[in-house]
């Protein structure tokens, strides 16, 4: 693992997380997440708190955050499906109206998404196509991605590789070509899964910590990194 490993290595596809990797959404999504907490009379966890909570899917969020105990800060507390159904309920009408409201690209996003044009460039997330769309779109960036497989559009999501494997659908290129960006252990699992190239991105909404024990093949402490990484086609 290294800065310097794949400098000047040719990529061949780009597969791009989104939360954490593209754009800085943890405050829209914890913040829906306390609202959800309010709905059940408890108190608001502090937004670093839920942040932390974020990468598993919608479900996973709700869970951890219901169940999150804050006089102990146990965060395994067992949710009882109807509240979890309820939960899902309230969160999706929350978020849906507010997942804008402070959510921004990471600095250098556009540069790096034009500068690598002429690639396929993919997005894999977990993040549900309800939200998934609507920020793209707003953000101005929808346009950028031959292909996009959200969270509820497959069985098998991140960390499992096949989620990787969908996107790629119709892309001719080697497994060992595509370049895997993103802030989780879930992005790093995938990608080493398919066998492709491993990004761990240290500025999104993972602590940096975690990503350096997933073991990526190189980490990034901003998305314009890629392209000193990477060369462009003419």
């Amino acid at each position: 693992m290294g800065k310097g490993r794949y400098k000047g290595r040719r990529a061949a596809a780009f597969v791009f997380d989104l939360d954490g990797t593209l754009i800085d959404s943890g405050e829209d999504i914890a913040r829906s997440a306390n609202f959800v907490r309010g709905h059940f009379s408890l108190p608001e966890l502090p937004l670093p708190t839920v942040i932390g909570f974020v990468g598993d899917g919608v479900e996973m969020l709700m869970r951890r955050a219901l169940g999150h105990e804050t006089k102990s800060g146990n965060p395994d507390l067992p949710v009882a499906p109807e509240r979890l159904q309820d939960a899902l309920s309230v969160f999706r009408d929350h978020y849906g109206r507010h997942l804008l409201d402070h959510t921004r690209l990471y600095p250098g996003v556009l540069e790096v998404l034009m500068r690598f044009r002429a690639f396929p460039l993919l997005l894999a997330t977990n993040k549900p196509r309800e939200f998934t769309d609507p920020i793209l779109a707003g953000l101005g960036i929808r346009d950028a991605f031959a292909r996009i497989i959200a969270g509820d559009e497959t069985p098998a999501r991140k960390p499992d590789p096949e989620h990787l494997r969908r996107v790629l659908e119709g892309t001719p290129v080697a497994c060992e070509e595509v370049v895997v960006v993103g802030d989780s252990p879930n992005d790093i699992a995938a990608a080493h899964g398919l066998g492709a190239v491993a990004v761990g991105c240290t500025y999104g909404l993972v602590e940096p910590g975690r990503i350096r024990v997933a073991g990526p093949d190189l980490l990034i402490d901003s998305i314009g990194e890629l392209s000193a990484l990477f060369p462009s086609r003419a």
